[in-house]
């Protein structure tokens, strides 16, 4: 993902960016299930920057308070927001991945 312009989505790519990290070292140690829980977080904030770069700034906040809600965890949620907030298409390959992932919920994670 591109740097966003959005103050606020930098903010979620940093976050996705650490806790990717986080997910790949606690892999290489094989400690699969906090690596599978913070993959999760990982792919959850980029979600969200996306969002939150897409977003018109005068809606940001509105945005961001949505978040709280546990439907802020659902990827394909939050992958209907981006899209409905005009954001582009997802590349191929990252839709692609995104199913993978896409029956992830809270408790799995």
């Amino acid at each position: 993902m591109a740097t966003p312009r959005a103050p606020e989505a930098r903010q979620f790519l940093q976050a996705a960016r650490q806790r990717l990290r986080d997910a790949e070292l606690l892999l290489e140690v094989e400690r699969t299930t906090g690596a599978v829980y913070l993959a999760g977080y990982a792919v959850e904030c980029a979600l969200k920057a996306l969002l939150l770069d897409a977003t018109p700034k005068r809606k940001r906040k509105e945005t961001l308070d949505s978040f709280r809600a546990a439907k802020a965890h659902n990827f394909k949620w939050l992958k209907k927001r981006y899209l409905s907030a005009g954001g582009p298409p997802l590349p191929e390959a990252a839709a692609d991945r995104l199913l993978v992932v896409d029956f992830w919920n809270t408790t799995m994670r």
